[in-house]
């Protein structure tokens, strides 16, 4: 029974949530990643939360590593991540565990993360 709720918000999200958040995402809360499509190589724009630190930037895989978009930035081996209104060019893209990645995020996303029960991130090195 989860697993039909997790595909209906994922389904939710990408139709409804994620459009909206778009308008402003890249300025404020959310950022935006960059990415191409591994087959059609169209262009697309993922909202996400995200962190940055040590020429790093971090973002939390709620429903894993099987999202389209975190198919396409793995098979490309880059993208652009736009964080507070700058544009970073990412490189290197790799899971990480919450030991690595949630020191990143202030104190009280981790606890939200932590209680989502997020355990997977993608690190991106900036450059």
């Amino acid at each position: 029974m989860p697993e039909k709720r997790h595909a209906a918000v994922r389904r939710f999200n990408r139709a409804v949530f994620n459009p909206v958040i778009k308008l402003f995402a890249g300025r404020f809360l959310y950022s935006l990643v960059y990415h191409a499509g591994r087959r059609s190589g169209r262009e697309y724009a993922t909202p996400v939360v995200a962190a940055i630190r040590d020429g790093s930037i971090f973002v939390p895989l709620p429903y894993g590593a099987d999202t389209d978009w975190f198919l396409n930035v793995r098979a490309r081996g880059e993208c652009i991540v736009k964080m507070k209104g700058k544009r970073y060019s990412t490189t290197d893209p790799e899971i990480v565990g919450s030991s690595t990645a949630l020191p990143v995020f202030p104190a009280s996303l981790r606890r939200a993360l932590a209680r989502a029960g997020v355990y997977q991130y993608l690190r991106l090195r900036i450059g």
